[in-house]
């Protein structure tokens, strides 16, 4: 549980950043979105609401915490992002916590069998987590473009394959598919991240212009934030990837 804390902590470098410049830059916010998503998903599955008993504490109290920073995160980037960025990112989040609520809903009112509520509540969880693992890949793509690791921080790989291996141990050892299964993708992903910081952290790589990279080749947080959780989860961030939670 440690290292996913540490996973969900690294972006704050990434926003130190973007509080000295006061600008977001070429940073995307979305895999912060993603990671809050995550972080709402296990937190509740984690939840007696959903799990038996405090079965699954640690998952919850995890993503607990990783929630609250994924909120400190998104408030600072609204903060500072140009104002058409923020609009559109604060339609996002609407969206997300829409979805959330939905998920919450149909979970409490609808199904009645624990087994059911894991079932829809667990593979909403799986989905975000392949979709938080696979926010670096934009990352990654930018890395073999400009033959630079500044947006993808050796740190935050290693935290990334350290949080989805003990993820994939501690679903593997409580027979828990729904944390077990997304780091199947997390553990290889930030395996090769790792080495493809090793293979251009030496090279020199030319400057990255204003306006000649989409926001969007840039994703924060991995977050991983991992976190993960059950993935990281978490977790997708480009300073940091940003999540991969449980």
């Amino acid at each position: 549980s440690g290292i996913a804390l540490l996973m969900y902590a690294v972006p704050v470098v990434t926003f130190k950043r973007v509080i000295e410049r006061r600008s977001t830059e070429n940073f995307s916010g979305v895999p912060y979105l993603i990671a809050l998503f995550n972080c709402l998903l296990y937190t509740y599955y984690g939840s007696p609401l959903i799990s038996n008993g405090w079965d699954n504490v640690v998952v919850m109290s995890v993503n607990a915490v990783g929630l609250l920073l994924e909120c400190c995160f998104i408030c600072v980037y609204l903060l500072f992002a140009p104002a058409k960025t923020k609009t559109t990112m604060a339609r996002l989040l609407v969206g997300v916590l829409t979805l959330f609520a939905s998920i919450a809903a149909v979970s409490l009112f609808a199904l009645h069998d624990r087994r059911h509520k894991k079932l829809l509540v667990g593979t909403a969880g799986m989905v975000a987590t392949v979709i938080l693992y696979g926010s670096p890949l934009s990352v990654i793509r930018l890395v073999v473009k400009t033959k630079s690791v500044e947006f993808m921080p050796f740190n935050l790989s290693l935290f990334a394959f350290l949080s989805s291996l003990l993820w994939l141990v501690y679903g593997a050892l409580s027979g828990d598919i729904v944390i077990m299964a997304p780091n199947f993708i997390g553990v290889p992903l930030a395996i090769f991240q790792m080495i493809l910081y090793c293979i251009y952290r030496h090279r020199k790589s030319g400057r990255i212009e204003d306006g000649k990279l989409d926001a969007g080749e840039v994703d924060l947080e991995s977050r991983n934030s991992d976190k993960t959780k059950g993935g990281h989860l978490p977790h997708a961030d480009i300073e940091n990837q940003d999540q991969l939670k449980a």
